[in-house]
């Protein structure tokens, strides 16, 4: 029997982010398209390679309005698709319930 390991579920989703990475003196930004959110994390396609366990901002696009909602995190995967890579990051604190039903719209 397989036990899921994940703490909270996982949405579909299409939303824009920026990551930046925390911990290098010239910070690189990266604008994406996430593909799935769930309260503890993201997951999104990226053309450039990111190191797991780099700490990250996350700013998150949430609405039409242009509200940004940013999470603290650090790469917690990274698998080779192809061309591309399928990136995780892994918040440092949950989302709220409030904050995580406003972001699913």
């Amino acid at each position: 029997m397989h036990n899921d390991y994940r703490r909270y579920p996982r949405y579909s989703v299409s939303a824009r982010a920026v990551i930046t990475r925390r911990d290098e003196n010239s910070p690189e930004k990266l604008t994406t398209q996430i593909n799935t959110i769930s309260q503890g994390g993201i997951g999104f396609y990226s053309n450039t390679f990111l190191r797991k366990s780099t700490p990250v901002t996350v700013e998150l696009l949430v609405d039409a309005i242009g509200r940004i909602e940013i999470f603290e995190g650090k790469i917690a995967s990274i698998c080779s698709q192809e061309k591309d890579y399928f990136v995780g990051i892994s918040f440092d604190k949950a989302i709220s319930d409030d904050c995580f039903a406003a972001i699913l719209g």
